[in-house]
């Protein structure tokens, strides 16, 4: 997964980096062995010119014009002609120079005359008349003089190697230009720029028409898989998605919900009277049924098949309040009839549990097992269908005694099976007020309808003025495990009038801070984003500035679920909050992750704070598990995602 080396850079970049490495390791080496052979020229030039001088100044040695002879040596000097001389008569100096005024450098007893003698550094030439001595030399250490050389020819060197490195970029940027863009696009979210990138070559234009190839393959993919995900049921796709290979048996409850009287409705209404108040009752069941964590399994007719799988919460009690919110769903459709529809629109239900097999059969998966043949036979066993009712084995009456009133109980013999069971029947369902009256708190999450929630809210709200916040979390806990993705704007408004509520009362100090932070963090739980509305941005958007970091960070947590402009929420990043700060990182990161929130990281990740450390490794997590199951290409492109997320992985 983190196969990509730290080391990886831009393809110009490379290019251009190698070309100058390779290009300067040239130009050295060349420099050098012509500097060094000018260098030798020089040498032996100052030799001879050297020479030259000590010759020309002889007569006035023999003349004993010693002024003279020391004006003639200076003059030569400065045209660097020599670079020291010393002058003895009987051991004693008479004229001299050398570098730094060192004498001592130069005062020896010379013995070898009329040659010119050298050492790696210098060269020196001595003659002998009547009582003199005379030594002239020059300087010439070979890497001194081409260091000299090359400082000497600085600026032109610097100016040959910024010319010909920006004609190398501009060559490579013109040729890999299409790379680059593709580059660019791949690590970004917006693909819609893929139309317009053009290239000048042959191989560019392969490798654009490839990635728009991939593009269009991959958006296919997902309208496939779209198709396909819509006309296989939810407890189908659900079983296929878990990744176990079939066959495979769980325990669950298997409802069945049927519309009484469908049949003849179907061969008196005309079939667009049918269809429509069908589809209000098809649409609205299935929502209620995702409330309840059911799976659709088929629609049969006028019948919905699913089931609630076995789990922390009592899958037959849920199976009796899911059953209970369609029989009001079904209440209310038959209030909204006309007064000539001369029919009702009463519905029955089954549900028993027990095991079920998910299989690999001749034409797809399915479902199989007991469950489905017994929630069956009990919905055969419905004779009064003037009213809603539900039938289950008496065995689940301790599941679901506190959530109905057992309206019938008998012994039958169902059909296929050699012993008689016991079943019951229930017409009349506990109601929210009595839970709330009653302070049942625990029964609530058998409680998630529209309605339902509203009654909540309106209890929470009254509790939250008496001060009693024991009661408001018990039922935060059940709310906060809700996930509503359609609802009514009845409720929706009514939650934003509770947040605006407990609000005033914070402000007055009636209700804490963490009651005030949890109240925040439902909203995204309870409200759907397409049913969000000004009044709940705008109460969300002042608790921005509350003085709690809980409660501004829930604030900006909601407000990335909710809100579709969050560019507000920037500024939270720098915030001196690490929960704050990181959960602005976070919700703006999984709209667009750019440079900037990648700085806000790295000094995250770099902070000597193990607060601020820990919390930057916890958005990268989360980071990278959102575009993994978003959007790969651009998790696996984008250089900075990828480039923090090793560093944080490095930094343990």
């Amino acid at each position: 997964m983190f196969a990509k080396s730290k080391w990886n850079k831009s393809i110009v970049l490379l290019i251009v980096a190698v070309f100058w490495i390779g290009y300067i390791a040239v130009s050295i080496v060349q420099f050098y062995l012509n500097a060094k052979n000018l260098t030798e020229t020089e040498i032996r030039e100052r030799q001879r010119s050297m020479q030259y001088v000590q010759e020309s100044v002889i007569p006035f040695l023999v003349t004993e014009n010693i002024s003279l002879l020391k004006d003639r040596l200076e003059k030569s000097r400065e045209l660097f002609l020599v670079d020291f001389y010393i002058v003895q008569r009987n051991g004693q100096v008479v004229a001299w120079y050398n570098n730094k005024d060192n004498l001592k450098g130069i005062d020896y007893d010379y013995q070898v005359f009329n040659q010119i003698l050298t050492t790696d550094n210098v060269a020196f030439r001595t003659v002998k008349l009547m009582d003199y001595k005379f030594t002239v030399g020059v300087f010439q250490n070979k890497n001194k003089i081409i260091w000299n050389t090359a400082l000497g020819m600085k600026s032109l060197i610097i100016r040959d190697i910024l010319v010909v490195t920006l004609f190398v970029a501009l060559i490579v940027y013109l040729f890999l230009k299409d790379i680059l863009d593709l580059s660019r696009i791949l690590a970004s979210r917006d693909r819609s720029a893929l139309s317009k990138v053009k290239s000048i070559s042959r191989e560019g234009q392969t490798l654009i028409n490839a990635t728009r190839s991939f593009d269009d393959t991959k958006r296919y993919l997902e309208h496939e898989n779209r198709s396909y995900s819509e006309s296989l049921t939810p407890a189908i796709l659900h079983e296929m998605k878990s990744g176990r290979p079939s066959p495979y048996s769980f325990q669950s409850t298997m409802i069945r919900v049927d519309l009484n009287g469908y049949t003849q409705i179907f061969l008196d209404k005309k079939d667009e009277y049918v269809t429509e108040i069908m589809n209000i009752y098809f649409v609205r069941s299935r929502e209620i049924i995702e409330r309840y964590q059911g799976l659709i399994y088929q629609y049969v007719g006028d019948e919905i098949v699913f089931h609630i799988k076995e789990n922390a919460v009592d899958s037959q009690a849920l199976a009796l309040a899911v059953l209970r919110s369609i029989f009001e769903v079904a209440d209310e459709i038959e209030q909204s009839l006309a007064a000539n529809a001369d029919h009702h629109f009463k519905v029955k239900g089954s549900f028993v549990l027990g095991k079920i097999r998910f299989v690999n059969q001749d034409t797809g998966f399915s479902l199989s097992g007991l469950p489905l043949i017994e929630s069956a036979r009990l919905l055969s066993q419905v004779d009064d269908k003037s009213a809603s009712s539900v039938t289950f084995y008496a065995e689940a009456s301790s599941s679901v005694e506190k959530l109905c009133t057992i309206d019938q109980t008998k012994e039958t013999l169902l059909k296929g099976f050699a012993k008689p069971s016991v079943l019951c029947r229930a017409k009349t369902f506990t109601s929210i007020e009595e839970v709330l009256r009653k302070k049942d708190l625990h029964l609530l999450t058998y409680f998630r309808g529209d309605k339902d929630l509203i009654s909540i809210y309106a209890f929470l709200a009254k509790e939250l003025k008496d001060g009693k916040d024991s009661e408001f979390f018990e039922t935060y806990k059940i709310l906060a495990s809700y996930k509503l993705k359609q609802t009514s704007s009845e409720q929706a408004q009514a939650y934003s009038e509770l947040l605006i509520q407990t609000t005033e009362l914070n402000q007055r100090g009636v209700v804490s801070d963490k009651v005030m932070a949890s109240m925040i963090s439902i909203a995204s739980h309870v409200v759907p984003p397409a049913m969000v509305e000004t009044a709940l941005i705008e109460s969300l958007e002042k608790c921005l500035d509350h003085k709690d970091a809980r409660v501004n960070a829930n604030a900006i947590i909601v407000l990335g679920d909710l809100a579709q402009d969050i560019a507000f929420l920037r500024r939270f990043m720098y915030s001196k909050n690490n929960r704050v700060s990181a959960d602005a990182i976070l919700v703006t990161g999984k709209r667009n992750f750019d440079s900037e929130l990648a700085r806000k990281l790295d000094e995250f990740l770099d902070s000597k704070n193990p607060l601020f450390k820990a919390s930057g490794a916890w958005v990268l997590r989360q980071l990278a598990e959102h575009y993994k199951t978003t959007d790969l290409v651009f998790y696996n492109t984008n250089p900075d995602l990828k480039r923090l997320e090793q560093k944080a992985l490095a930094a343990g």
